[in-house]
């Protein structure tokens, strides 16, 4: 039994409670002091290990209790005057002896999961309602309380006057038993459980924290998936009802059936989710990990960018579980049936190492996981796998989900025209974006500025991160100026612009700063930009080892400003990355930086390559010498050689410089600074890498840096006038050279994007892979194009005229105005190609398809359509006065308004079309088919037999 010396503990409590009153703190902390010494042991010799347990809890609940009321004295003031001893001790007694207490390592390594905790707590709360501490302050007074504990109980435990009361107890809690290990995995599961569901709770990095305090269940709103992967480039702008339904469902739901259905086959054991960027896939894996958690299942979530996959993934995946978790799940789960182990892997995208075997990396990563989860799941499944990422790396679990395992979260919005493409179109119609806001301010929901028809604002509203992003800036601007926004860059300049200015850290006009104010704002913008460019040269946009940071600080020479802002560099660069939204994992050996999103690293490795680009212009525009020149490409090398520029930040880096030109910054003049130093580039070769010995890497390295600097060069073109001149390569060599740049990439590569800067005045393509490629505006004129692929590629106003595109396939390319005057489309396919006001004046579409091509307004005059396919196509408005269709089929072709004047349309099938006042004077209509044609308000001489 414990005994309570009641002399000695009211004189103490007495002496505590009057200093309190008077806030004498040293004096107050000794009363506690001495007041635990009043709990004693009643029996002969040392207490047993459980008395002492019970002596341990009651002196440190004591210490814990009077602690809290000394350091909350002014918020209970009548509490800290008449606290009464006798009811306190009573009320400890009472707990102390009826608490359960588990005597082991592993329970007393977690005191917060003891029953008597809670009972505690409890306790304390109705001590503090009965000192007349009001509601408000009491939920603040228990948080107090619990944390105190702990510490009290630590306290207590070292006080060496009283080792001989916890004598016994220490004994036993060292005494290891065949259990243990078991115990210390429970323990294991039962922290990161907690851990896995304080983190949706959590507050989320704001710029505005004293207006902003939301979570991520807070705001989560629940999302949409498609069954499958998305629609490939090749089914983007089709309508209505194309192919297929594709099924849309709940995905939370769908993700939570998976990993919680019974009994499931292995087949079953894998899904794969895919989406853009910010449209929640990491916040879907976080609510399922929390929600699997609260049941108290087994769920493990595994940010990928926090893994250094360097040699043996599953050995990485073991040392990071090991860490988080404290033991190998995995490990345990290949030998231990019960309830399947659910494993969410977020992020694949991250292990996509540019420019470093992106594909080789990724399907080795899945290949070798999924094959060792196959083998544990072989008698019965013990590891589901979740694996999330963008589309384009979750391709690299083609091999081993399919089907319906595969989902792919959708928008908050879906366009309407886009409803009849899903099997559920009243699911498809749900306009989710007013959700989130009312959960962002359930008072007065979506503001009304961002309600306007406006393509700008709808784009910044249809994914959750935009939204989270937009309704800090709306907290930090005027909603007037706020909805002034032109796009993601623009608000995230905004953001950044907010960053730089610090006015989220501090209130106007009283001189407070913070430690990393003192690198200044330049130096800070700088040192930012430095840190995205560090991961990008580690292999991604958004994770980085720590010391990788340090050096890319030194090595751009910002190491000093570290110093600047505080002797400690770790508490330096944990103010920097604290800055925009970055953040450093520590563990004992994987110091790792991570921006919270990837695209907050790609905007940055924009800014810093803009950076770069004007200080070139600043050494180069008085006319530099070849030694300036090659020290400028020796730079670029080492700033974009590394790492092969993706899409996502070739388009933040187009974004820029179009902002650096509404910002009458001299872009202009940049294009012409870069263009020789390309070209030199092209003929001369770039500089060799300093710190290279081997050939695949210097190749590798000279190619990402001149495809970065063609990107630069393309982005300038497009926010310039066209009429500045395009960079001219020799022709000698330069179709192998554009061949080099174009690579074996996939469609939509970066090269591809970027040929609009280029002459290609009779460039030979022959049979080239141009698919996706921007070439607007761009002249080729007299080009060999043969048997080339320029599917989806952007022809608008390009420069065709006399041009060879023979067996050329334009499925679905935009030509919109573009000039094929006597060009060459003999058996060229045009399907669904847009030739809107195109220029086609004479040239050669013999055995063409045509089919469902829009050519309103287009100049077709003497062009030669013989044997032309043109079914549904729109001809609207067209002029092919002149030209010869002689056996075109035209079926349901609309020729409304065309001029058909001395039109060779013998043979031709008009079978549906529409050729209401069309101008068929002169027109040859010999065997035309005409049947079921409109010709209302037609001009002309028609077959008899025609109305």
């Amino acid at each position: 039994m414990v005994a309570v010396d009641r002399g000695s503990l009211a004189r103490s409590l007495a002496k505590a409670v009057v200093d309190l009153c008077d806030l004498k703190v040293a004096s107050a902390i000794k009363g506690v002091i001495d007041a635990t010494g009043a709990f004693k042991h009643d029996k002969p010799g040392e207490p047993t290990a459980e008395e002492g347990a019970r002596l341990l809890l009651q002196r440190a609940a004591y210490a814990a209790a009077v602690r809290v009321i000394q350091a909350q004295a002014r918020k209970a003031p009548v509490l800290a005057a008449e606290a009464d001893p006798r009811e306190i001790e009573a009320a400890l007694t009472g707990v102390a002896t009826a608490a359960e207490l588990e005597l082991t390592a592993a329970a007393f390594a977690d005191p917060e999961s003891w029953p008597a905790f809670t009972a505690l707590l409890d306790l304390f709360d109705r001590l503090t309602k009965a000192g007349g501490v009001d509601e408000q302050t009491r939920p603040l007074l228990r948080r107090a309380f619990a944390d105190a504990l702990p510490l009290a109980l630590a306290g207590e435990w070292t006080d060496r006057e009283r080792a001989g009361d916890y004598r016994a107890l220490k004994a036993e809690l060292e005494r290891r038993t065949p259990f243990d290990d078991a115990a210390q995995r429970a323990l294991d599961w039962r922290t990161y459980r907690d851990r896995l569901i304080r983190a949706v709770d959590a507050p989320l990095r704001t710029l505005a924290p004293e207006l902003i305090r939301c979570s991520l269940t807070d705001l989560y709103v629940p999302l949409r998936a498609m069954v499958g992967d998305p629609d490939g480039p090749e089914a983007r702008g089709r309508r209505g009802g194309d192919g297929a339904k594709r099924r849309i469902l709940w995905l939370d739901e769908a993700l939570y059936g998976w990993a919680t259905r019974p009994n499931p086959a292995p087949t079953d054991a894998f899904r794969v989710l895919s989406g853009e960027p910010g449209a929640g896939k990491s916040s879907a894996c976080a609510m399922l990990a929390a929600r699997l958690a609260g049941e108290g299942r087994r769920v493990l979530l595994v940010p990928l960018a926090r893994l250094s996959i360097v040699g043996d993934s599953r050995i990485e995946l073991t040392r990071h579980l090991t860490a988080e978790l404290g033991h190998d799940a995995l490990e345990h789960a290949r030998r231990h049936d019960g309830e399947p182990l659910v494993l969410i892997l977020d992020g694949l995208d991250e292990l996509a190492k540019a420019g470093q075997g992106a594909t080789a990396l990724l399907g080795g990563f899945v290949g070798q996981l999924s094959g060792e989860i196959g083998t544990i799941n072989r008698d019965g499944v013990r590891i589901r796998l979740l694996l999330a990422g963008r589309p384009g790396a979750a391709t690299a679990t083609d091999a081993i989900v399919r089907g319906d395992a595969r989902l792919h979260v959708l928008r908050y919005t879906i366009p309407r025209d886009d409803y009849s493409r899903f099997d559920d179109k009243s699911l498809a119609g749900l306009d989710q974006r007013k959700d989130w806001w009312r959960h962002f301010d359930p008072v007065n929901g979506m503001p009304v500025s961002l309600e306007r028809n406006d393509p700008h604002i709808d784009s910044l509203t249809e994914q959750p991160l935009l939204n989270w992003l937009l309704a800090q800036i709306l907290s930090l601007e005027s909603p007037k100026k706020a909805t002034t926004l032109g796009g993601v860059h623009d608000l995230y300049s905004r953001l950044f612009g907010h960053v730089l200015r610090r006015a989220h850290r501090r209130t106007d006009g009283d001189g407070s700063s913070e430690a990393i104010d003192a690198a200044g704002r330049d130096r800070l913008e700088r040192m930012l930009e430095e840190v995205a460019v560090a991961a990008w040269h580690a292999g991604g946009d958004r994770a980085v080892p720590l010391p990788a940071v340090e050096k890319r600080l030194q090595e751009a020479g910002l190491g000093g400003e570290l110093e600047r802002v505080s002797k400690d560099r770790d508490h330096a660069l944990t103010a920097l990355l604290d800055s925009f939204f970055c953040r450093a994992h520590q563990g004992t050996d994987h110091r790792v930086v991570e921006f919270t999103h990837k695209s907050f690293g790609q905007f940055l490795i924009a800014r810093r390559i803009v950076r770069e680009v004007e200080g070139i212009h600043r050494r180069l525009e008085g006319g530099g010498d070849a030694d300036d020149a090659l020290g400028c490409l020796s730079r670029w090398l080492k700033l974009c050689g590394p790492t092969s520029m993706d899409h996502a930040v070739f388009d933040f880096l187009r974004q820029e410089v179009f902002a650096a030109w509404n910002a009458e910054r001299d872009v202009a003049a940049w294009r012409l600074t870069l263009a020789p130093l390309f070209t030199t580039c092209m003929t001369e070769g770039m500089p060799l890498p300093a710190s290279e010995t081997r050939a695949r890497a210097v190749e590798r390295q000279t190619r990402n840096a001149e495809v970065s600097l063609l990107a630069i060069l393309s982005a300038i073109t497009a926010a310039t006038p066209a009429d500045l001149p395009r960079v001219t390569l020799p022709r000698a060599g330069l179709s192998a050279t554009l061949h080099r740049l174009l690579g074996t990439a996939p469609e939509f590569s970066v090269p591809r994007r970027s040929l609009n800067a280029l002459d290609l005045t009779g460039v030979n393509l022959r049979s080239a892979n141009l698919a996706g490629a921007n070439l607007k505006d761009a002249n080729l004129k007299d080009a060999n194009l043969t048997g080339a692929d320029l599917t989806r590629a952007d022809l608008m106003g390009v420069w065709l005229t006399g041009a060879d595109l023979t067996r050329a396939d334009l499925i679905g390319t935009n030509l919109t105005s573009a000039t094929l005057w006597g060009a060459n489309l003999t058996g060229a396919d045009l399907t669904r190609t847009d030739l809107t006001h195109a220029n086609l004046m004479g040239a050669n579409l013999t055995q063409a398809k045509l089919i469902g091509a829009n050519l309103a307004g287009a100049n077709l005059i003497h062009a030669n359509l013989m044997g032309a396919k043109l079914m549904g196509a729109d001809m609207m408005d067209a002029n092919p006065m002149g030209a010869d269709m002689m056996n075109a089929d035209l079926t349901r072709a609309n020729l409304k308004n065309a001029n058909l004047t001395h039109t060779n349309l013998i043979g031709v099938n008009l079978t549906g079309a529409n050729l209401a006042h069309a101008n068929l004077v002169g027109a040859d209509l010999t065997r035309a088919n005409l049947a079921g044609a409109n010709l209302v308000g037609a001009i002309g001489k028609f077959p008899r037999s025609q109305p």
